[in-house]
């Protein structure tokens, strides 16, 4: 399984709307893919047209009550993408039982599994970088030097700490010809890894996050099929199953032990 997470350098950077996008073009790709909802906003959920009976087993059930995996994932209605809802946030699996948290995630069989994370981050990051093998950090053209900062903050962290490795950047919400091949092409220098995925701003792929008066929520990669957005997100999915990843599983319990205990002192 190819465990992956769209880190944020800043909020309204478009982490869970390219999630969940990327998830369900993937998903139409023939490869089997679980979204992990770690934000209590519930992003993914909005956005995906989803809801769920209030008795119904969240992910924090299968963590302290130890139910098997498999009865927290969920349907979509789309063909080969499921859902695993959390009712908590991913940093909150720390007062319950992180180490329970990985366990549960392991058990899940698929192709791709897309962790979608909170912002700011905080000790998120240790159960999403540290269980996810690859991240991808996404940047915006608005406040871009914070974003490129914060990158490079994760970047250390991921690939340093938690031996999660950056395997390439997105640009999202571009307004301007402000990032050319030339500036992009200094960007990659500066952040060493590849640029990914240029994503053009779209007035209606912004309302499809259902911030904008009544527009309710929606999958903009399938409501909006010949849109440069979804061109983009199709192309995006095509590149990460193309890539070998996955391939190397790391002992993620040992490390979020040897990780955590200085936030324990």
């Amino acid at each position: 399984m190819k465990a992956l997470t769209f880190t944020v350098s800043k909020g309204g950077v478009g982490k869970s709307l390219i999630t969940a996008n990327v998830g369900a073009a993937i998903a139409k790709k023939g490869k089997k893919v679980v979204l992990v909802e770690g934000d209590t906003n519930q992003p993914l959920q909005k956005i995906l047209g989803l809801t769920f009976p209030s008795d119904g087993a969240r992910l924090e059930d299968a963590v302290e009550k130890n139910l098997e995996t498999e009865k927290v994932i969920y349907p979509t209605g789309i063909d080969n993408l499921s859902i695993i809802p959390s009712g908590i946030s991913l940093q909150s699996y720390f007062e319950i039982d992180p180490f329970g948290f990985v366990r549960k995630l392991e058990q899940v069989k698929s192709d791709f599994m897309l962790i979608d994370v909170p912002f700011p981050l905080g000790k998120a990051a240790f159960l999403s970088l540290g269980f996810c093998e690859h991240f991808i950090p996404i940047l915006t053209e608005d406040e871009i030097v914070l974003c490129v900062e914060s990158t490079i903050d994760t970047i250390r962290l991921g690939k340093y700490l938690l031996q999660s490795t950056p395997i390439g950047f997105i640009l999202n919400r571009i307004k301007t010809t402000k990032f050319n091949t030339e500036f992009v092409k200094d960007l990659e220098d500066l952040l060493e890894i590849p640029c990914i995925g240029r994503i053009g701003e779209d007035p209606e792929v912004t309302k499809s996050y259902g911030e904008m008066g009544s527009q309710k929520a929606f999958l903009a990669y399938g409501k909006l099929p010949q849109s440069d957005f979804a061109h983009r997100i199709d192309g995006l999915a095509t590149w990460l199953i193309d890539q070998k990843l996955g391939n190397g599983r790391k002992d993620v319990i040992r490390l979020l032990n040897e990780v955590t205990k200085p936030l324990e002192n």
